[in-house]
C-alpha cells in the first residue's frame, strides 16, 4: 500500500493482533511514519509520553526523532538507542546488578562505563603483557592492538548474541576449516586473556560496551523487581531489521506487556550484522500473533534507480532477466584511472563541475569504503577553495593534530611528574610557535630553554631575535607553570582539572579559541572516562595520567558531539564525505550520489579474521559447524547487495560511480560489484573503458 494508506490504517488502530509490523524497503517512508505515528499517539489519543517507548539505532537516529518531539508535555519522552536505554536502567537499578553478579566485588551506587579508547588501551595492554610474559599469539602475525581490536568484538558480538563469553574460543576454533593441537591452543589463550579482562573489569565495577549488555540480560531484565518497563504500554521501534538478539529479548518481553506495539521493518535491511544484526533470530521471533502493513513507495529516488537494483540483484545471482536498463538512467561510471591519485582528482574535477551547475553543497554526498584521509584532504582543499565546508561523519582527526589541543599536552607534561612522557624539539617547536604567535624558525629558537625543572629564562640574543612581545608572553607562561607547580604541593588536582585550569586561564587568552570550546570539551570528557577507568583496573608502573598523554601522543581521537552533529545535518554549505553504512543508517539523503574505489574489496569488507569473526558468535548458529570460504563470500556478498540496494534508493538525481586499476596501497584490485555495474551500464550502449585490465 501507498504512504497515506498506511498512515490511514496505523492511525486508525483497528488492528487485531497488538503487534504491528510495517515492512518497507529503504527509503520507503518507515521514519516517518513512525515519527507520525509518535506525535499521534501523544496529540490524538492523549497517551502519555512517559508510556511510550522508541527504541532506534544511533545518535543520527536520535536528532532525526528528537525533532519531531516539540509538546507542551511535562511528561519524561522516553527515546534512545538500546545502547543508551541499558546504560539509563543500570545506572538506575544497579544494586540489583551487584547483588545478582557475584564476579562484582565493588559496592557502589553505579558503574564506571569505560569508554571505547579507555578499554582497547586496556585489552592491548593486557595482551602486550600476555605476549612477553606468556609467550601468547606466537603463532599470530596481527599486532597487540589489532589481537585487542579482535578480543573486544568478540565480547561485544558474544554479549549482543547472547552468547556465553568461555564459548567464544571453542566456537571460533571449531568454525575453522584446519584445525590441529597448536591452533587449539591459541584459542584457548584467547579465552584466558578473555576471561581475565572481564573479571577485572567486573570485578572493580567496570563496564564496558559489551558487558553492558551482558550484565542486563543475565542480572536485570529478568529479576522480579525490575519494573522499569512494566509502565510502558506503546513500544515504537524504527529500524529493527538491525536489532541485536539482545534487544529483540528485550523487545518480545517489552511486547508481552503492551497495548500496542509498532515495529518497522526493512526486509532488505540486516546491514549491520557486525554491531549484531540478526534477521533470522527476528523472523524466529515473530511467530506472535502480528498484523503486517507493507509500504510500496519510495521517496528518495525515481523507477530508474529501482529498476537498476533489481537488475544488479539478478546478475549477482547469474540471473540474465529481460529486464533492460534505461538508456537515460542517470548512472555514470569511471574505471579509467590506473593509479588511485588520478581517480582523487577526477572526483575533485566532479565535485567542482556540479557546484557550477548550480547544485548545493549539501546536495553532493561521497561515499566512501573506508576512513580516507587522502579523499578528505583533498576534498577540504577543494572547499577551502570554493568558500564551502565538508561535513565528514566520521571520528574526528586525532586530538594531537589539533593545534588548539596539543598546547594543553604539552603544559601538562611540563606541570607534572610525567616520568615515562619525554617531549620532542617538533613538539616544543610546534608549542611556542604558537602560544607565542611566531614563525617555525623563531619559534624553534626557545627549545634549548625547557629543562628538566621547568622554563629558564632566555638569553639576550635571543630575546632580540623573537622579539619583545614574544618575550612577554614567554615569561607569562613561565610564571604561570611555576605558580601551578607550587599549588601543586599543597593540592593535587586531576588531569581533567588540570586541563580546565589550563584552557580556560592560557589558551582563553588566543584568538578564534572559542571555535574550538567542542574540541576541548571531547578532550576533557575522554580524559576523565580513561583515566577511571584505567584507576580501577589498577594498572602497575605508569600512572593512568601519563596512560593518557601517552594514547593522546597516539591514536587518541575525538568524536562527535550530538551539538556538533546536529549542526552539521543542518548546514546546506557542506558536502557530505560519509561511508555506505553511516549514510544509511543516519537518514541521509541526497541529490547526487559519488561511489569512490568501488572495485575495492573494503566495500566488502571480510568477516573472519584471524582472531573474530561475528558470524561464528551468533546464537542461532551451531557451535560446532565448520565456517567455509563459500559461506563467508556468500555472507559479504549478500551484505554488499543489500548496501547497493538501498544506496540506490536514497540517490534522488545522480549517481557517478569511479575506480582505479591500483589500489591506495599500490595493489592491483578488482571486484565483482565493479565487474556487475561495467556490464549493466555497458547495455545502455555506451563503451565503457575498464583501462587496461
Amino acid at each position: 500500500m501507498n504512504y497515506t494508506q498506511a498512515q490511514d490504517k496505523l492511525n486508525e488502530d483497528k488492528f487485531s493482533h497488538k503487534c504491528i509490523l510495517v515492512k518497507g524497503d529503504s527509503a520507503s517512508g518507515k521514519t516517518t511514519l513512525a515519527t507520525n505515528k509518535y506525535k499521534h499517539l501523544i496529540k490524538n489519543e492523549n497517551i502519555k509520553s512517559s508510556n511510550i517507548l522508541c527504541l532506534f539505532m544511533n545518535k543520527y537516529q536520535n536528532i532525526t526523532w528528537t525533532k519531531e518531539m516539540v509538546f507542551n508535555t511535562a511528561g519524561e519522552i522516553r527515546k534512545s538507542s538500546y545502547y543508551g536505554f541499558i546504560r539509563r536502567e543500570l545506572s538506575l537499578y544497579w544494586p540489583y546488578v551487584v547483588e545478582n553478579c557475584t564476579e562484582i566485588k565493588i559496592n557502589i551506587l553505579k558503574p564506571e562505563f569505560a569508554s571505547f579508547d579507555a578499554t582497547n588501551y586496556a585489552m592491548k595492554a593486557l595482551v602486550e603483557h600476555f605476549r612477553k610474559a606468556k609467550g601468547y599469539f606466537q603463532d599470530i602475525t596481527s599486532t597487540s592492538s589489532k589481537i585487542a581490536s579482535d578480543l573486544i568484538s568478540n565480547i561485544n558480538n558474544a554479549a549482543l548474541s547472547l552468547v556465553p563469553f568461555d564459548e567464544i574460543g571453542t566456537r571460533l576454533y571449531n568454525s575453522l576449516e584446519v584445525n590441529d593441537f597448536l591452533i587449539k591452543e591459541t584459542y584457548n589463550q584467547l579465552d584466558e586473556v578473555t576471561m581475565y579482562y572481564i573479571s577485572k573489569l567486573l570485578r572493580n565495577g567496570v563496564v564496558d560496551y559489551g558487558l553492558s549488555f551482558y550484565l542486563y540480560n543475565n542480572y536485570l531484565l529478568h529479576d522480579p523487581r525490575y519494573n522499569s518497563i512494566n509502565n510502558i504500554k506503546y513500544l515504537i521501534v524504527d529500524d529493527i531489521d538491525e536489532s541485536s538478539p539482545a534487544e529483540q529479548e528485550l523487545i518480545f518481553k517489552i511486547i508481552n506487556n503492551v497495548d500496542r506495539a509498532y515495529l518497522f521493518y526493512n526486509p532488505k535491511g540486516g546491514l549491520c550484522s557486525y554491531y549484531g544484526a540478526n534477521t533470522d533470530y527476528l523472523k524466529s521471533k515473530l511467530t506472535i500473533g502480528h498484523h503486517e502493513i507493507i509500504l510500496d513507495d519510495h521517496f528518495c529516488c525515481d523507477d530508474d534507480f529501482i529498476n537498476l537494483s533489481r537488475i544488479i540483484d539478478n546478475r549477482s545471482h547469474n540471473l540474465f532477466m529481460e529486464d533492460k536498463i534505461n538508456e537515460n538512467v542517470p548512472t555514470f561510471i569511471d574505471m579509467t584511472s590506473e593509479l588511485r591519485s588520478e581517480m582523487v582528482q577526477k572526483i575533485m574535477l566532479k565535485v567542482e563541475e556540479l557546484l557550477n551547475k548550480g547544485l548545493k553543497p549539501r546536495d553532493i554526498a561521497i561515499i566512501c569504503p573506508f576512513n580516507d584521509f587522502i579523499i578528505s584532504y583533498e576534498l577540504l582543499k577543494k572547499a577551502k577553495e570554493l568558500n564551502i565546508s565538508v561535513m565528514e561523519t566520521s571520528k574526528k582527526d586525532r586530538f594531537i593534530d589539533n593545534e588548539y589541543l596539543h598546547p594543553l599536552i604539552v603544559l601538562a607534561v611540563l606541570c607534572n611528574d610525567y616520568k615515562s612522557i619525554f617531549l620532542t624539539n617538533e613538539d616544543y617547536k610546534n608549542f611556542f610557535s604558537f602560544m607565542l604567535r611566531l614563525d617555525v624558525i623563531r619559534g624553534s629558537l626557545l627549545y634549548p630553554f625547557v629543562t628538566e625543572s621547568g622554563l629558564q629564562d632566555i638569553s639576550l640574543d635571543i630575546e632580540e631575535r623573537v622579539g619583545s612581545e614574544a618575550v612577554g608572553k614567554y615569561n607569562e607562561l613561565k610564571e604561570w607553570i611555576e605558580n601551578y607547580k607550587i599549588n601543586l604541593i599543597d593540592h593535587k588536582g586531576s588531569l581533567g582539572e588540570f586541563f580546565r585550569k589550563a584552557f580556560s586561564e592560557v589558551l582563553v587568552r588566543l584568538p578564534k579559541v572559542k571555535e574550538h570550546i567542542e574540541d576541548y570539551i571531547s578532550l576533557y570528557e575522554s580524559c576523565e572516562g580513561f583515566i577511571n577507568t584505567l584507576d580501577k583496573l589498577e594498572f602497575k608502573g605508569k600512572s593512568s595520567e601519563e596512560r593518557f598523554i601517552e594514547f593522546i601522543r597516539g591514536q587518541g581521537s575525538g568524536f562527535y558531539s550530538m551539538n556538533e552533529i546536529q549542526e552539521m545535518l543542518l548546514q546546506d554549505n557542506s558536502i557530505v564525505l560519509t561511508s555506505p553504512y553511516t549514510y544509511l543508517t543516519s537518514n541521509l539523503s541526497s541529490k547526487v550520489q559519488i561511489w569512490t574505489d568501488i572495485n575495492s574489496n573494503m566495500w566488502a569488507p571480510r568477516n573472519a579474521h584471524e582472531l573474530s569473526n561475528s558470524y561464528v558468535l551468533k546464537s542461532n548458529r551451531n557451535s560446532d559447524d565448520m565456517y567455509t570460504e563459500r559461506e563467508e563470500n556468500n555472507n559479504v556478498y549478500g551484505i554488499l547487495m543489500s548496501v547497493v540496494n538501498c544506496l540506490l534508493r536514497k540517490c534522488r538525481g545522480e549517481l557517478y560511480i569511479y575506480g582505479s586499476e591500483y589500489s591506495l596501497s599500490g595493489f592491483q584490485q578488482e571486484s565483482k560489484i565493479a565487474d556487475i555495474l561495467i556490464e549493466i551500464l555497458s547495455e545502455r550502449g555506451e563503451t565503457i573503458d575498464k583501462g587496461d585490465k
